[in-house]
This record gives C-alpha cells, sequence and structure tokens, in this order.
C-alpha cells in the first residue's frame, strides 16, 4: 500500500514538471529515466534517517538546562524514546539551544529535545523524583523492532539498488537484466514516419530509378508474384563516404510507408560470444512480424568481412554474426515481403557469400555526384540560406569537383559561417570562395613568419605551377594563383578541372609538367632547390607508378598491369599471397617511373626558360598582391608566346 503510494506521487511528481522549473540545472531528463522503484527506495532510505534523527523538527537544549526548566515547574510533558527525550513546555518562553555556532537564546520556544544520560557510569536517580513531584506527564516509548530492521538492512537495499540502476544504464535502458540479445534497431512506424521522399534527394537520377522498383514491390507486391516474379531479397547501396547512401535508404523508407528497421552493424557487436547472432536473430523476427518492412544495415562491412582471413583462423564473434545474417537472409520464404538494405564504401572486403544472388544480389552505386547534379545538391543546400544578387550556383558546382553531397553541404555552412563572421545578412560569392579555401588548404596562417628570400622562391615556385598550367593546351583551366600560408601549404595554384571518366596517357603527362613546374622554376631563377615541392614529388610519383603499374603505359610493361587491387586487406591474405613480381621487375618498373618523371621534368624546365618573362611577371605580381587570377597569367603568357604553343613531345622510348 505504502509502495504503490510513493510510486504514484513520484509518478505525479515527474508529470508536474515541478522540479525541473525550480532546478533546471540539475538535469531533469535524467531524473526521468530513473527507475522508480530505485526512487521509493531512496525515499525510504531518507524517511527512515530521518526519522532517527532525535528531535526532527525541535530545538536542542543542554541537559542542565532542561533540569533547571523542569525545576521552575515549566516542563508540561516528556516523552522518553532510546535515550532521547522530547520536551514540551508550559508556555513559549526564551530558552537556550544547542547550535553549530554554539549555544544561543531562541524566544517563543516550546517544543525542545534533550539527550539523557543513559550510561551506568552516569545515571540520573532524581530525574523520575523530580518529574513526579512536578506533576509532569511522562512515558517511555519501546524502540520499533521494524524500523531498526529496516534501518541495517538499508545499505545493503541501497546498494543493490545503485547496481541495477547502473547495470540497466549500461545495457541501453532495456526491461529486464539479460536483454543482451535484444536488438538495438530503431523502428519508424506509423507512429514516427520516415519525412524524407525521392524528391529531397538531389541527383542520382540512375541509383532512383533502380530502387523505386523495390519501393513499388512493397506497395504492390501481389503484381510481382501473380507473374512469378521475385524481388531482389537485399539491396546493398555501394559508394564513397558522403554520397547519400543512407539519405536514399531513408527516402526508401518514406517513399514505401512501410516499418523502417535501422541499425548500425557495429551494434551487434558485444563483448559476450554469441550476443551478435541474437541480436541478428531478433531483429529478423521482429522485422517479419511488421511486414510489409525495411530494414536497414549500415556500414554493414565491419562485421561482413571475409571469414577465414585471420592468422589464427579461430571462430570469432564477428564471424558467428556474419553466419546467422546470412542463415537469416536466406531463410526469406519467397512471398515475404522483408527486404533488407545494405550501405558500405568497402565492397571489396564484403564476403563472397553475403554477395551471392539470394541475399544481397543486387548492387547500387551511389557515385561522387557530377556537374549538373553537385548543382542540385547545392541548390537542396541554400534553399533556407539568404544569396546575394552576384551568387553563381552553376560556378560553385564547377569549383568543387570530386566533392560529395557531405562536402557540398559543408561549403554551403562554412560560406554562412564566414558571412556571420562578418556581420552580413547575405552570402555573396566571396564567402563562398573564402570557404572553399578553407576546406581544401585550412585556415589562413597569418603568424607564420617568412623571409623576403622565402617569400621569393614561393612566389616563383606557384608562378612555375601556373605558367606551365597556361601554356600546356589541355591543362585544367587556372582560376587562381596565391601565395597566403594556408594550413600546411605556403602557397597554392587552382584549377577549374574538367571532369573526365577517361585519362589519357598526355593529359596525364601534362599534369605530371604542371606538378613539376614548380620546382623547375625554384632551379631555373632561385639558383638552388628547396623542400617546397615535396608533396608535388608525391603526387606525381604516384601518377607515374599508376601509369607503369596499373594502366600499362611503362615502355617495359606496354598493355600490361603488375597490380590488380588496391593492397591487401586483411593480415592473414597477405601472408597467404604470392609475390606478385620479381625483383628484376621491380627494377624495370622503376626504371620506367623514372623515365616518365625525368621526361616531365624537362619538358616543364623548358617551359619555365621559353617563358622567362611571364615567370617575372607572374612572380612580382604575386609578391605586390599575394593573390592573383589565372586572366592575369594568361595575359603574361600571351604576351611572351602570342598564339604559338608547345605542343607536348612524347615520352622518349629510350
Amino acid at each position: 500500500m505504502t509502495l504503490s503510494l510513493v510510486h504514484s506521487s513520484y509518478s505525479a511528481f515527474v508529470r508536474s514538471q515541478v522540479f525541473f522549473r525550480l532546478f533546471p540545472a540539475f538535469g531533469g531528463p535524467l531524473l526521468k529515466r530513473l527507475n522508480p522503484w530505485i526512487i521509493v527506495l531512496l525515499v525510504l532510505g531518507l524517511y527512515l534517517m530521518l526519522s532517527n534523527i532525535p528531535g526532527s523538527g525541535r530545538y536542542t537544549v543542554n541537559y542542565n538546562e532542561f533540569k533547571d526548566l523542569l525545576g521552575q515547574g515549566q516542563v508540561e510533558r516528556v516523552v522518553v524514546a532510546e535515550g532521547n527525550a522530547q520536551v514540551t513546555l508550559k508556555a513559549p518562553r526564551t530558552v537556550t539551544v544547542s547550535t553549530a555556532q554554539g549555544d544561543v537564546e531562541r524566544e517563543n520556544v516550546r517544543d525542545v529535545v534533550v539527550r539523557l544520560p543513559g550510561s551506568a557510569a552516569t545515571p540520573d536517580q532524581s530525574l523520575l523524583t523530580e518529574l513526579e513531584r512536578q506533576n509532569v506527564n511522562f512515558k517511555f516509548n519501546a524502540p520499533s523492532q521494524w524500523g531498526a530492521i529496516l534501518f541495517n538492512f538499508l545499505p545493503i537495499l541501497l546498494l543493490i539498488g545503485m547496481m541495477y540502476f547502473f547495470f540497466m544504464r549500461a545495457q541501453g535502458g532495456q526491461s529486464g537484466v539479460m536483454q543482451f540479445g535484444q536488438s538495438r534497431a530503431k523502428k519508424y512506424g506509423k507512429e514516427n514516419r520516415v519525412p524524407t521522399k525521392f524528391t529531397d534527394v538531389a541527383g542520382h537520377e540512375e541509383a532512383k530509378r533502380e530502387l523505386v522498383e523495390v519501393v513499388d514491390f512493397l506497395k504492390n507486391p501481389a503484381k510481382y508474384h501473380q507473374i512469378g516474379a521475385e524481388i531482389p531479397k537485399g539491396v546493398l547501396l555501394v559508394g564513397p563516404p558522403g554520397t547519400g547512401k543512407t539519405l536514399l535508404a531513408r527516402a526508401i523508407a518514406g517513399e514505401a510507408d512501410v516499418p523502417f528497421f535501422s541499425v548500425s552493424a557495429s551494434e551487434f557487436m558485444e563483448m559476450f560470444v554469441g550476443v551478435g547472432a541474437s541480436r541478428v536473430r531478433t531483429l529478423f523476427e521482429d522485422a517479419r512480424k511488421s511486414a510489409p518492412a525495411i530494414m536497414f544495415i549500415d556500414e554493414i562491412d565491419s562485421i561482413g568481412r571475409k571469414r577465414g582471413a585471420g592468422i589464427g583462423g579461430g571462430h570469432d564473434e564477428r564471424e558467428q554474426t556474419l553466419n546467422q545474417i546470412l542463415s537469416e537472409m536466406d531463410g526469406f520464404d519467397k512471398t515475404s515481403s522483408v527486404i533488407v538494405l545494405g550501405a558500405t564504401n568497402r565492397p571489396d572486403v564484403l564476403d563472397p557469400a553475403l554477395l551471392r544472388p539470394g541475399r544481397f544480389d543486387r548492387q547500387v552505386t551511389i557515385d561522387l555526384p557530377n556537374l549538373k547534379e553537385r548543382e542540385a545538391i547545392l541548390k537542396v543546400h541554400l534553399r533556407n540560406k539568404p544569396l546575394g544578387e552576384g551568387v553563381d550556383v552553376p560556378e560553385i558546382a564547377k569549383s568543387t569537383p570530386y566533392f560529395s553531397g557531405a562536402d557540398l553541404k559543408n561549403v554551403t555552412n562554412e560560406a554562412a559561417l564566414e558571412a556571420a563572421r562578418l556581420s552580413k545578412t547575405k552570402i555573396d560569392m566571396s564567402d563562398f570562395y573564402r570557404a572553399l579555401d578553407k576546406i581544401t588548404l585550412g585556415l589562413e596562417n597569418g603568424s607564420l613568419t617568412i623571409s623576403d628570400q622565402e617569400k621569393k622562391a614561393i612566389a616563383y615556385h606557384e608562378a612555375g605551377h601556373a605558367v606551365t598550367a597556361a601554356v600546356i593546351p589541355g591543362s585544367d583551366k587556372l582560376q587562381k594563383v596565391s601565395i597566403i600560408p594556408r594550413g600546411r601549404a605556403l602557397g597554392a595554384a587552382f584549377y577549374l578541372p574538367e571532369e573526365q571518366v577517361l585519362m589519357s596517357k598526355e593529359r596525364l603527362e601534362n599534369q605530371l609538367v604542371v606538378a613539376l613546374g614548380g620546382r623547375a622554376a625554384e632551379e631555373v631563377f632561385m639558383g638552388n632547390v628547396t623542400s617546397g615541392a615535396a608533396d608535388d614529388f608525391r603526387k606525381a610519383t604516384n601518377i607515374a607508378r599508376k601509369m607503369v603499374l596499373e594502366w600499362g603505359m611503362g615502355e617495359n610493361f606496354k598493355n600490361m598491369a603488375l597490380t590488380t587491387d588496391s593492397g591487401p586487406v586483411f593480415l592473414g591474405e597477405d601472408m597467404a599471397k604470392p609475390k606478385m613480381f620479381s625483383e628484376h621487375t621491380s627494377q624495370l618498373v622503376d626504371e620506367d617511373v623514372k623515365r616518365i618523371l625525368n621526361h616531365a621534368y624537362d619538358r616543364a624546365l623548358t617551359i619555365v626558360t621559353e617563358y622567362k618573362q611571364a615567370m617575372h611577371d607572374v612572380a612580382e605580381a604575386l609578391l605586390s598582391q599575394e593573390l592573383i587570377t589565372g586572366d592575369v597569367v594568361r595575359e603574361a603568357v600571351a604576351r611572351v608566346g602570342g598564339a604559338a604553343q608547345p605542343q607536348p613531345a612524347p615520352t622518349p622510348t629510350t
């Protein structure tokens, strides 16, 4: 009866929000998450502790003060319990009471409490005689046995309650103590529908057309069953990070208007063996009960990696979870209206059994957006942002090649932050340019101290990149050149690259010339070289090695690929793989890479020497302005070379 009353009072207290209004800093949501029965234990413990405090709500007086009041005939009633006497005076009066600060006088006091001498060494034999002589109404109360028992067991009860509370918090607030195997998927249904539609996803038209069939099956399954067609049981969304795989999954759920179970693959894993497989079974059972339904497993590569690749070959928890997923997906009957969606950016590491027909038998590639799609994505992210009159969205889309949807959202947000930092009411193109510079190169490093000689070397280095890019036909369009330090870069040349699916050998060799133009300019105009070309060398060497090893553009290995993948995924596979080629072949590869790079460097030296005056003009403009446009470079090149431009020479064969 008492526990029910306390529990009801607690529930009413939480609903009333009184505590949250009085103490907002305490964190009202935390109190809501507490188990009510733990609150009951705390309240009982507090009650018992307060009930055992002598004379709660009364003033405490010394024993000699009590004796003086008794001798003066001021005491009306005395109740003794466990050595403490609760004294009621005949009339309010001024009394000397004991406090933490010492003895002080209190006025209009009628109820006091006093500790009676209870040991055999200091008895007061005359107390009872004096009470009878003064006709005081007194009585002795026996101590409460139940209270003593509860008080003795209170620490144990509190300890059990605290352990239960923290154990439940560690398990994510589940209702049962041993609910490890329950699915942690978040379900979206009629109460919390997914609002995303295909119209909210800009670009990816081919992928959306592929996924419309999945939505149509969930809405009209009879149309497919009557003709004997089977819908793919699993659809795997594949693509680089930030391209919108999760967004497309939510759009499918919003369009189909069916229960949607969303879970990250890493949530299946736990420190206890067998928990992952149990959670998989629970998730699939819940989905079957809610059919037609969609299950979305994000980052499925965390548990779907190839089996048997470990060094010891042991049967670990991850493989057991994967085996359960394979069994559950293949166990669907043909009329089951449950579709499994998976998302990953590493399809190469997935187990082949996961990708076979009957499981994830359809893969939808969500690639980086092209120019038209980037423009559409930018318009979506700019819908709620005030733009100035000069904002050119197509120009921004051209300036962001190979950006994903997440990258484009970041660009718009950084531009808005730049405008707000300058107290603007609208975003203009300068804000977008500063945002792009910050994202690609980092923040301006204004505190960096650079000597005049170093600044001159940086100016000629960047002029070498800019002039070679302006001279070589078919190069990426130069947008601007800067010698303002940003991040780890002391200067940079910005281009508007032309997006191409296939890269020709001529275009790759031209990229190498532009990359090595900075070092060539240092050698010709500064007389010595610096460490500023380190990143240029890394990029150039990477391109040259791919030309030889992967694209068959080496002189010694024409029409031949020496590497077939990006490298081993697992240590076990790496140990089991045979060596790809011999030491002699490695030497020939190095010779081809060196020949390609040396030829590109010789071309860069020729260009910066021939366009010497343009190099001086561009370097002087950079030293005076620090930031120039590509038109300045192209005008300087045109004044020197006129209409004639050197054509790229073929790579020498010997």
